[in-house]
């Protein structure tokens, strides 16, 4: 897993997380609403918003999203996706980061709207300067490396299981009866 948190005085800050798992063939992006701010300490919280679906959103992105966040990065280009479910469709995007009319790296940007109440919008922003953008692209490079190392695994039990079973189905068949070879 790879976190990236940024809070700021306004309380308007977000964090986000992107992680994988090899063996059910996800990579999870997760974005979570600055809570608080302490001014004496300048730090944010946003601890209080993990677990609240109006202050939260989850990403599951297939592996072929995964790559184009991934050709995105390399290309210094944009990448789009719309997922939808019955009840809310989400819109992501990641682009190029301009400040002050300079790149500066990429923004990271997600829509969540409520389709059974479609003023229920949610949007989260989280800018990466360059030095954190090359984290998030080693990190997908190692989560689709993952998934494809589960894969592999996978396909060598099921090769070395059939190869199992076929030598002993050619082993009952060599038995008659009696139980003797012929």
């Amino acid at each position: 897993m790879i976190s990236f948190y940024k809070p700021n005085s306004k309380n308007t800050g977000t964090a986000c997380s992107f992680s994988v798992n090899p063996k059910d063939e996800s990579i999870w992006s997760s974005l979570i609403k600055q809570s608080s701010w302490n001014d004496s300490k300048k730090v944010g919280s946003f601890s209080e918003n993990q677990n609240n679906p109006l202050k939260s959103v989850k990403i599951k992105f297939s592996l072929t999203e995964a790559a184009g966040l991934l050709d995105a990065i390399e290309r210094n280009n944009e990448f789009s996706a719309y997922h939808t479910s019955e009840k809310q469709s989400t819109q992501i995007k990641l682009a190029p980061y301009i400040k002050d009319n300079k790149q500066v790296g990429f923004s990271y940007m997600v829509s969540k709207t409520d389709k059974q109440n479609s003023e229920n919008k949610q949007s989260y922003l989280i800018g990466f300067y360059f030095n954190e953008t090359r984290l998030l692209k080693q990190f997908l490079s190692y989560a689709l490396n993952s998934v494809f190392e589960s894969q592999r695994v996978e396909a060598i039990k099921k090769l070395k299981n059939s190869k199992k079973e076929n030598t002993e189905d050619q082993n009952k068949a060599k038995t008659d009866n009696d139980g003797e070879l012929w």
